[in-house]
This record gives C-alpha cells, sequence and structure tokens, in this order.
C-alpha cells in the first residue's frame, strides 16, 4: 500500500473535520493508502511536521487556501516533491473551487484514489510562493483580521461583515505597476493577482488557468461610490474586465511599488511589505485533480 501524510488544520471552516477524521482515513485506506494524521496547532508546526513526509509518498492537505499555502512553502523550503491531495474544510476554498474539488470528504478522497495528476504553476511573490492570490488594498486583508470563532460561526458571512465594516475607512492608494511592457501609475482601491480565477468568492479572472505560465492581475481605479457599486455587480456577473476603472494585465512578472505602508495578503495570510516583485516561479506543484 502507497503511504499518505495527511496534514489538517482542526481550527479550519467550523471545526468539523476532525469529526470525519475517521470517515477519511477509512476511504483512503480502502482505496489503497496508509494515512498518517497530523494536527497542525499553528502555522510552525505546518514547517516542523514536513519531515515526517519524507518518506510518504503523497502529501494530503485538509484546511483552507491559507494552509494549502503553507503546507506548499513548507514543502518547496523543504526540498520536497510530492504530489499534493486537497480536502476543502476552510471557510474561503478558493482554489479547491477551481480544480473542482467540492467539500464533501468522501469525494475528496475519491479524487486522490483515482490518481489523476495535473502540474500547475506558483506564484512568486519576494521571498515566498502562492498558489492562487497576491493582492493588497480595499478588501483585501479582510481576512487576517476576522477572529477565528466568529469566522467559524459564520463561516462566508463574517468576511462580508468585516468587509461592511471597513468600507467607511476605504480610500484609494497610489501605486506603481512596472511590467516588460508598460510602466503604470495610478491610484487604486484594490489589486489582485491570480493565478487560479477566484477570490474571496469573485471570479475575478473568468478565463485564468493555473498552468499556462502567466499571472493575471486585476486592479480597481479610484472612483465614485456608484461606479464602485456598480463595478462589484459586474464581478458578480464575471463582467467586469472591460470596465473603464478596470486595470486588467496578463504577464509573467511584475513590480508593484507604493510609498504607503498598507498591508498585503496571500492566499489569506499576511503577505510582504512593499516593494513587491512578482513573477511565475520556475517551481511547479502537482495536485491530485477531477
Amino acid at each position: 500500500m502507497k503511504k499518505a501524510f495527511l496534514i489538517y488544520n482542526p481550527y479550519s471552516g467550523n471545526r468539523t473535520f476532525r469529526l470525519k477524521l475517521d470517515q477519511v482515513i477509512n476511504k483512503l485506506q480502502s482505496g489503497g493508502y496508509v494515512v498518517t494524521p497530523y494536527r497542525t496547532m499553528s502555522v510552525d508546526d505546518i514547517y516542523k511536521c514536513i519531515k515526517y513526509a519524507y518518506d510518504h509518498d503523497i502529501v494530503i492537505v485538509s484546511g483552507g487556501d491559507g494552509t494549502i499555502n503553507h503546507v506548499i512553502n513548507s514543502m518547496l523550503k523543504a526540498g520536497l516533491n510530492k504530489p499534493i491531495g486537497i480536502i476543502p474544510s476552510g471557510t474561503a476554498n478558493d482554489f479547491a473551487g477551481y480544480l473542482g474539488i467540492g467539500k464533501k470528504v468522501s469525494d475528496a478522497c475519491e479524487i486522490i484514489i483515482r490518481g489523476n495528476l495535473t502540474k500547475f504553476d506558483l506564484g512568486k511573490i519576494n521571498d515566498r510562493y502562492f498558489i492562487n492570490v497576491a493582492a493588497a488594498g480595499l478588501l483585501t486583508d479582510v481576512s487576517q483580521k476576522i477572529d477565528i470563532n466568529l469566522k467559524n460561526t459564520l463561516g462566508k458571512v463574517a468576511y462580508y461583515l468585516k468587509g461592511i465594516e471597513q468600507i467607511p475607512n476605504f480610500r484609494p492608494i497610489p501605486v506603481r505597476i512596472i511590467t516588460e511592457k508598460k510602466v503604470i501609475e495610478e491610484n487604486i482601491y484594490l489589486f489582485t493577482i491570480l493565478n487560479g480565477s477566484s477570490a474571496g468568492g469573485f471570479r475575478l479572472a473568468p478565463d485564468a488557468t493555473a498552468n499556462d505560465g502567466y499571472l493575471n492581475l486585476i486592479a480597481v481605479k479610484q472612483c465614485n461610490i456608484v461606479e464602485l457599486f456598480n463595478l462589484f455587480i459586474k464581478m458578480l456577473k464575471g463582467e467586469h474586465l472591460n470596465d473603464e476603472n478596470i486595470i486588467y494585465l496578463k504577464e509573467k512578472r511584475f513590480q508593484i511599488e507604493c510609498l504607503e505602508n498598507i498591508e498585503t495578503d496571500i492566499d489569506g495570510e499576511k503577505g510582504p511589505d512593499f516593494p513587491l516583485n512578482i513573477c511565475v516561479s520556475d517551481q511547479k506543484v502537482i495536485i491530485f485533480t477531477p
């Protein structure tokens, strides 16, 4: 039988994965895997425990986008190149959703058992990697500021409530976006750079594919409140890319400068400080897919 190292975040989502752990092990065992579960208590635990995965055939991660991000970064730091299985259990599961992996654990386990593997790009922002999104500006750091108990109780509603709380304080930020082809200086409310297609439940880059060698930048320019409201309606429909208040670029590399000290976000976790050097990494990740 093959060996699977399962890293799970007991605090993800509504904290119910631990109640499904036996179901997961039983399903994977029946599919030919001996499972070693590892319960993480902190982000540091992920980086410490990855050494135990060396003698396993695959790594499985159960959590949200942030947990997946840290597992991938820990594997790259350790020089560990193993296929990754995803069992979504977070409040936000944007990348799993992009892959078509639902939250039903039996279905996620079946995807791993079937063994279809796909190679994906990774984004790199300064010295860290991201699988789905890097962002800054209005609402982009909401997930970092939500109390974990509120998030587990209310789910995605907690994101919306925290976002509404931030709106009265939003303001434009001056940035310089540098690519190989152009330099853009603009006051913007937010920018996202996507490897996948979705962030925060919005399909911001509807046509993006995470293995085409490119990243997609979407930035919202400074505009009045009516224009901003109409723009968010378009975002919900995936009809925003041609709006005059949107900057949309598809490139392999970006440099972004901002003189203000604003927080950045990587896959729902705190990101590095400006200036940002963002590119498609030479490193790839192999993931079980439907």
